[in-house]
């Protein structure tokens, strides 16, 4: 069962599911339209396929809510995520359902994900490539748990889980975005086993808008989600650190050097062996010597 959310792509929302709607196999496909005012809701009731259900949100609930949405809707056993934006490779179902029925243990699966990066590209810059997960992160299949507590592994659009393990998990944490996916892959990789697919099946539109690209917001996701997680941080005060020392520099970023400041205490008091801590520790501090003079910092382009 697919669920695709959708905000104003009227435009594109007829080729996104004939996309979808050309995968092999028998399936669902629920579209919950996210309050959009463009005709997006009107577009994808024309398109007749007895497969598909257009449901309309009561409000625009932004993208996590829009998915929770449509997985209550559904009837389907299992669920796959499918952003507008986002492309699968036509096998992509396939294999990570072949993974699951080898392995009926694992909770949920999910595969390589290729982000293209600079399609809307400023003079002079180049198209570029990243694959998730990194090939340095280990282990990527079974017990993921470890690993999920320093990096963000499954994006949404790569993820295939149970139905009823989504729903009991508590869905998406809305109040968590944009980082809801790595928030939910940290419940569910504690629920059980995750299988993986080693093959890049999704590709990601990565626009220099992109709201993963806001500072401030995916800060304040970060820190609650590691609030929401201290009891699995704080038996690893390592990784713990680590989280205060990256939400150091995102706040360092966002010219918010009172909050840098704080992190890096609490980083290097979980960790004092590590040396980043205390080496952005003097930078910040240089950073605050010189503050007064350059005036407040510039806020944060708007996310799109």
């Amino acid at each position: 069962m697919f669920v695709i959310p959708a905000w104003n792509e009227a435009a594109r929302i007829g080729a996104v599911l004939e996309r979808v709607r050309a995968l092999p196999g028998d399936f669902e496909l629920v579209v919950v339209d996210d309050g959009s005012t463009d005709g997006t809701l009107e577009a994808a009731r024309r398109i007749a396929d007895p497969r598909l259900r257009v449901i309309a949100a009561p409000h625009n609930m932004g993208a996590a809510g829009a998915r929770n949405l449509g997985v209550a809707e559904a009837r389907g056993t299992w669920i796959a995520f499918q952003d507008s934006d986002d492309e699968w490779l036509p096998e992509k179902l396939a294999k990570q359902m072949a993974r699951l029925a080898a392995n009926p243990d694992f909770v949920g699966a999910y595969c390589g994900l290729l982000t293209v990066g600079a399609l809307d590209a400023r003079p002079g810059e180049r198209t570029t490539l990243r694959y998730m997960p990194d090939p340095s992160v280990k282990p990527v299949e079974g017990d993921i748990l470890e690993p999920l507590l320093v990096h963000n592994m499954i994006s949404t659009q790569t993820l295939v889980v149970r139905r009823d393990v989504f729903l009991a998990l508590g869905s998406f944490d809305e109040a968590t975005t944009p980082i809801e996916d790595w928030d939910f892959a940290l419940r569910l990789a504690h629920r059980g086993r995750v299988a993986f697919v080693d093959e890049p099946l999704v590709h990601q539109r990565f626009s220099p808008d992109s709201i993963t690209r806001g500072t401030r917001r995916r800060t304040e996701s970060r820190a609650r989600l590691v609030t929401k997680n201290m009891g699995l941080f704080a038996s690893r005060p390592h990784r713990l650190a680590w989280q205060y020392y990256i939400l150091a520099g995102e706040s360092r970023k966002a010219g918010d050097l009172a909050a840098a400041r704080r992190y890096l205490s609490l980083a290097r008091n979980m960790h004092p062996a590590d040396p980043r801590p205390w080496a952005m520790s003097l930078y910040v501090a240089g950073l605050s010597l010189v503050a007064p003079f350059n005036g407040p910092p510039r806020p944060d382009r708007p996310a799109g």
